[in-house]
């Protein structure tokens, strides 16, 4: 992980990034604290990543969840690692079964559809342990999460955008809330990849869940990709505050 801060004085807005985390990119920005205590608060998010990243991180052979998949016979788990699996157990059936960590005939785990979710769950805790009121933290633009307002505006936005041709698609204002985007991978040759089976959707669709909670964003943008109308309105009892569509 390599990572990149400044600090403008004059806005009191930190900036920071990370590259190659949870296979993308992430920003951070944080407004309205003094220097010293925004590389503070900065410095335990990347500490924080770190940790998540040694467990997460299935193309690392030493990483947890690579020795937990490699193990024949039940191995003791972290305690993050306990967590993760009772949340993706409770997904499982949140979702009626359209969210399954469990791939391939092996059942190998994989968390690429949680983690980033997952960490700007626990990156909210640090933000509130250091009492940020307002800060925007973007994975790669398909997993975000605004608290508070941007220095010069009364909220924080993200604009879509066509993978292809860059046209914006369309202007989301955020206030204290979450942005999980899912189905534009340009590395698809512009098609769309479930996330969840890793093969090719036919239709191009672009799916959206907005909500306070960043993990509930990040689940639910992927299974209203496969949900069926019936499903929809199921998860609908299991979900509130949330909002879904497509595009």
């Amino acid at each position: 992980m390599r990572t990149q801060s400044s600090y403008s004085s004059s806005a009191s807005l930190f900036q920071g990034s990370a590259a190659d985390i949870f296979g993308t990119d992430l920003k951070v920005q944080i407004a309205g604290l003094p220097e010293k205590k925004a590389y503070t608060v900065w410095s335990e998010i990347t500490k924080e990543l770190s940790a998540l990243d040694k467990t997460f991180n299935r193309n690392n052979p030493q990483s947890e969840v690579s020795l937990l998949n490699a193990s024949k016979v039940d191995i003791e788990t972290s305690e993050i690692m306990k967590e993760a699996l009772n949340l993706c157990e409770s997904y499982l059936i949140q979702t009626k079964g359209l969210f399954d960590i469990s791939k391939g005939e092996d059942k190998d785990i994989d968390f690429d559809g949680f983690v980033k979710g997952y960490a700007l769950r626990r990156i909210a805790l640090i933000l509130k342990a250091g009492k940020v009121k307002d800060a925007f933290i973007n994975f790669g633009g398909t997993s975000m999460m605004a608290l508070g307002k941007h220095p010069y505006g009364d909220c924080w936005t993200f604009t879509l955008e066509d993978p292809e041709t860059e046209d914006e698609i369309q202007e989301f204002e955020l206030r204290g809330e979450s942005l999980s985007v899912s189905g534009n991978t340009p590395e698809c040759g512009g098609h769309i990849l479930n996330p969840l089976t890793h093969k090719v959707f036919e239709d191009y669709t672009i799916s959206v869940a907005k909500t306070k909670a960043p993990l509930d964003a990040e689940i639910l943008s992927m299974v209203l990709l496969l949900a069926n109308d019936s499903q929809k309105k199921e998860m609908s009892y299991n979900f509130k505050g949330v909002e879904t569509f497509l595009i």
